[in-house]
């Protein structure tokens, strides 16, 4: 059965919608479609209004010439696959200036110069980048604190964890969360936590201890394959490894 990218996308953005950070106030049709497991021209139509999401899709896109809801596209973002590598670190500085919006941006555009080719247009390294570069408004390790950034990072960021039990609306996992050290950026030791989760949107009326589930904002968004999370699990390595090498140029902004 072919995966429906539509769908995939709108899992992973529903949440922060729901809390009013990302996209229109439409939050109630996104879930609709998802209870429904309708990815049709309506939910696209919501999609297409979210300020970062969206044209990262366009980006990973046209450097892959894959549709933009090519479920190989949003699994890019939010999970990471290889499309990544297709993506121009050119490119993908010049859609940083000119395509997206948002003061946060600015600390995202002044982390290229130092990175150089090390940039991947995945979802961790644009809420990494957001946070903790460089020249820009928003909150960072200087004037929020490590503890505040870190966990601003690892809601916003899309984790994984191991579902430990299911209960009515939430379950238990196992995750690692995010750490701001004298090292920088890395994943502390696993432990449980609960996270949301709706039983109306599939695959979740069927979800079991042992299932691995992506998370973002403490809702549980899709179970992912054996692929996925290795996926996920390497591109979060990579994309902490290049952000602390931006820190490591400016220690300053780890006290």
């Amino acid at each position: 059965m072919k995966r429906d990218g539509v769908l995939f996308h709108a899992k992973h953005a529903y949440r922060p919608n729901s809390l009013g950070f990302c996209g229109p106030d439409e939050n109630g049709t996104i879930l609709s479609h998802l209870q429904e497991g309708s990815g049709g021209d309506a939910l696209v139509r919501t999609l297409q209004n979210f300020e970062a999401a969206y044209p990262f899709l366009k980006l990973i896109a046209r450097n892959s010439a894959r549709k933009v809801f090519d479920y190989s596209v949003p699994e890019a973002y939010w999970v990471g696959n290889d499309l990544l590598s297709r993506v121009d670190p050119a490119d993908f500085l010049k859609f940083a200036r000119e395509e997206l919006k948002g003061s946060g941006m600015k600390n995202l555009q002044a982390s290229f110069k130092p990175l150089e080719g090390g940039v991947i247009a995945h979802h961790s390294f644009y809420v990494m980048g957001t946070y903790v570069g460089s020249g820009g408004d928003g909150p960072n390790i200087v004037n929020d604190g490590r503890r505040k950034v870190a966990k601003l990072i690892d809601s916003c960021r899309v984790s994984w964890g191991t579902v430990l039990r299911v209960e009515a609306r939430e379950l238990a996992v196992k995750s690692r969360p995010l750490r701001i050290g004298d090292a920088g950026l890395s994943l502390g030791e696993a432990g449980e936590k609960m996270v949301k989760y709706d039983p109306e949107v599939r695959p979740f009326g069927s979800v079991r201890a042992g299932d691995v589930v992506s998370i973002h904002w403490n809702y549980a968004c899709e179970v992912l394959s054996p692929r996925q999370t290795r996926n996920i699990q390497k591109y979060t390595a990579a994309d902490m490894q290049t952000l602390n090498r931006l820190l490591s140029s400016d220690g300053s902004r780890r006290k």
